[in-house]
């Protein structure tokens, strides 16, 4: 009893830290992490034991252009995350309404 308990101790103190890079092919955006400057284009960061998520934001000039939510469930080690920032958006003013038949 007390072999089997030292062991899943052992086995759960040997489980390896969760880390990713997160990247983005723009150099001039700024990566935040939970509201910390982490770095610009790649930045490595390790997943706190006690965190599930965390949430990426990526500002240009002051402006944020990106925001997203990683969950640390499933990921594998030394994953790259790829943070697909949208450039020139153009939004419909909401004027127009299409036709119907």
């Amino acid at each position: 009893m007390f072999l089997a308990v030292g062991m899943t101790m052992l086995l759960v103190g040997c489980v390896s830290p969760t880390r990713v890079n997160f990247s983005c092919d723009d150099s001039t955006v700024d990566i935040y992490i939970d509201g910390e400057y982490a770095g610009k284009s790649q930045v490595n960061y390790v997943f706190p034991s006690s965190k599930q998520d965390v949430v990426v934001t990526c500002y240009d000039e002051g402006k944020e252009v990106y925001r997203h939510t990683f969950s640390k469930e499933g990921r594998v080690s030394n994953e790259l995350i790829e943070l697909q920032i949208q450039r020139n958006l153009q939004y419909s003013s909401g004027g127009r309404k299409a036709k119907t038949n």
